[in-house]
């Protein structure tokens, strides 16, 4: 019996020329999560809380260290935090409030915390319980309608089309809608993780921001990828954090997706008051916890140990994804499509989506399966059905009318991925190039997908 696509496995990937056996763990080309125990990442985490400056000398060397070093977060000391306080958990709050160009910062556990507190405040500020935001984020699809529930705000949609960023002239539409019925907050994530991480022209932002201002609405960032778009922003018009920061009200940013760290997040402004309230909601939302030391270690330790990679693994990611379609652009399905395509079709970052076109799910795990029988290269791990935003959110509320879960939501398997578009031909995976597959030669990556293409076409 075929594996699911849903089976985890772990891979070092650090030799990938070593001739195949059969104890060799397979190569791993999608991951988000170091392969990594429980026990090896919290010794990690000791080793670096008994002396940060020299755990980060020996991983990356004394010439990186020195280069990167005004942009690392270095305390005195290392000490515990207690319901919020202490000299190491201020000091990287601060650190990070001022990479952001901000002048105050707030660690959260989780970026839901973080980011409904800032919108919360923003709303009750301007005294209109409404933000707005685009179908695709966070907040709408992943929080089981939180800001609704529990802080009781309502929420206007941007754009006109769920599959595209919301156009600059749709967000200024919104802008202009009278007083009472303008959203007191709108949020733009950069980049967007759900539209394979498109992301905004700075002069856009600088209009929007400034409309923004103009109509007294807030601008709220969801940053949780922000780490790997600022190379972006530096190539295309010589942005940094701050600069890009500079443009919003509230930016929120996560440290253990990207950054690897445990899970965490920041909330940073310049507005002193809107803070201390933050500190408020926080403790509200029981995100105050007695002390959340081991998270703030590591949360400092993978953004100092990461900090700085995110454009050679752009430029990565973008010669896999060239490669890839260069070497995979006569294997066609049915209908004459590509099989393989990509979203963003130029990477912005090390994320993207990649579509499989034209094989049911089924098939996908079958040719998976095949190659890395063959070659011992694994080419995914989870597959998603290509649906439309509206697809999903109506299968969604299927799901929870009829008390059950969303077929595929829990990684059940290829069989049970929903049918989604093109008669359940078309599905797609999400991923990144993080610190274990940017050491994996691109040729790796490219053989792959060849080999899953043709073992898509012989079975056809």
């Amino acid at each position: 019996m075929a594996a699911t696509a849903e089976t985890i496995v772990t891979a070092t990937c650090e030799e990938v020329d070593t001739p195949v056996t059969e104890k060799d763990d397979p190569i791993q080309l999608c991951m988000f999560m170091e392969p990594m125990t429980a026990a090896e990442s919290i010794k990690r985490t000791a080793r670096y809380a008994k002396n940060p400056a020299a755990y980060l000398q020996n991983i990356l060397g004394d010439q990186t260290f020195q280069d990167r070093k005004s942009m690392l977060s270095l305390a005195d000391e290392v000490n515990r935090d207690f319901y919020g306080t202490g000299t190491y958990r201020q000091h990287f709050e601060q650190h990070i409030a001022r990479l952001m160009g901000k002048k105050h910062g707030l660690f959260f556990l989780t970026g839901v915390q973080a980011q409904l507190a800032a919108i919360k405040i923003h709303c009750d500020v301007r005294g209109r319980q409404r933000a707005a935001w685009h179908i695709s984020s966070h907040l709408q699809e992943a929080e089981e309608r939180a800001y609704e529930e529990l802080y009781r705000l309502d929420r206007i949609l941007l754009g006109s089309d769920p599959e595209t960023l919301p156009k600059v002239e749709e967000i200024t539409a919104v802008l202009h809608l009278s007083e009472n019925e303008r959203p007191s907050a709108i949020l733009l994530e950069l980049p967007n993780r759900v539209l394979g991480c498109k992301t905004y022209t700075y002069a856009d932002l600088e209009q929007i921001s400034l409309a923004c201002r103009q109509a007294n609405v807030a601008l709220h960032m969801d940053g949780a990828r922000l780490w790997e778009i600022e190379p972006y922003y530096q190539r295309t018009a010589g942005k940094t954090f701050s600069d890009l920061a500079a443009l919003f009200d509230t930016v929120y940013v996560s440290f253990y997706k990207g950054l690897g760290g445990a899970t965490g997040a920041m909330l940073v402004s310049n507005d002193q008051s809107l803070m201390n309230e933050a500190k408020v909601w926080q403790r509200r939302a029981g995100g105050n916890a007695f002390s959340l030391g081991y998270e703030v270690i590591d949360c400092e330790r993978g953004y100092n140990q990461t900090i700085g990679e995110f454009q050679g693994r752009w430029e990565k990611m973008s010669e896999i994804v060239e490669g890839i379609k260069a070497a995979t652009a006569e294997y066609k399905a049915s209908d004459g499509r590509p099989i393989v395509g990509f979203i963003a079709e130029e990477p912005r970052c090390c994320q993207v989506l990649t579509v499989f076109h034209g094989f049911s799910a089924d098939a996908l795990v079958a040719a998976r399966d095949a190659v890395e029988k063959k070659t011992n290269v694994r080419v995914f791990e989870r597959l998603r059905p290509k649906q439309s935003l509206d697809e999903k959110m109506k299968a969604e509320r299927e799901a929870a009318v009829g008390g059950g879960e969303v077929a595929g939501s829990k990684g059940e398997g290829a069989a049970a991925v929903p049918e989604g578009r093109e008669g359940g031909k078309e599905h797609f995976m999400e991923w990144m190039i993080m610190a274990v597959t940017q050491k994996i030669e691109t040729r790796v990556f490219i053989e792959a997908y060849v080999a899953l293409c043709e073992e898509l076409l012989r079975e056809t």
